[in-house]
């Protein structure tokens, strides 16, 4: 029991503090993949409830904005998957929008290898709209590595974001951690 708490404390410790901003899709990741020859349809569904009031250099108002995110992923073998995420924003003042799209594909350790962790690449390039991100065209790199320990669930995805058309294109690879236990 106290090996649990120590593990629960360190990831939390790593983790800063706990807090989520993101527009569209917030999520860690898990290593396991949709099933071979399954599709899975998932909505992600979030509102801003206190954002900005104002066009800033082109970029709609995030308050009171409603994004729908529609995610397909198709399991193709136990070793490979891709998704495909649209991105939507609704508010009052422009409508329902058509924000971009990504791709993901992501492959992962099959089990019959048997390593002590499940470990797991999620890579996602795509498109936004300017009048929703400055950044349009991105990429995402995502090691997923996670364990499960008795009832303990443990996981990592330490995450590396560039961008390739926008303001952050000087900044070249950014480093994001994201981190669940439960």
């Amino acid at each position: 029991m106290k090996q649990r708490f120590v593990l629960v404390a360190l990831a939390a410790s790593f983790a800063g503090g706990l807090r989520a901003q993101g527009s569209y899709e917030i999520q860690v990741y898990g290593s396991d993949l949709v099933s071979p020859g399954a599709t899975m349809v998932e909505l992600h569904s979030n509102f801003t409830f206190e954002g900005q009031k104002s066009v800033i250099d082109g970029q709609y108002p995030t308050e009171h904005q409603l994004h729908e995110t529609v995610e397909i992923t198709h399991g193709f073998n136990d070793w490979f998957e891709l998704g495909f995420y649209v991105f939507t924003s609704a508010d009052g003042r422009v409508g329902w929008q058509w924000v971009g799209d990504h791709l993901r594909p992501r492959v992962r350790v099959p089990e019959s290898w048997h390593w002590p962790v499940g470990v797991s690449l999620s890579t996602e390039i795509g498109y936004q709209r300017a009048a929703y991100s400055p950044d349009t065209w991105t990429l995402e790199i995502r090691p997923i590595i996670d364990k499960t320990i008795g009832r303990l669930y443990l996981d990592l995805n330490p995450c590396l974001d560039r961008s390739f058309h926008g303001p952050s294109v000087p900044q070249g690879l950014v480093f994001a951690r994201n981190v669940k236990a439960g």
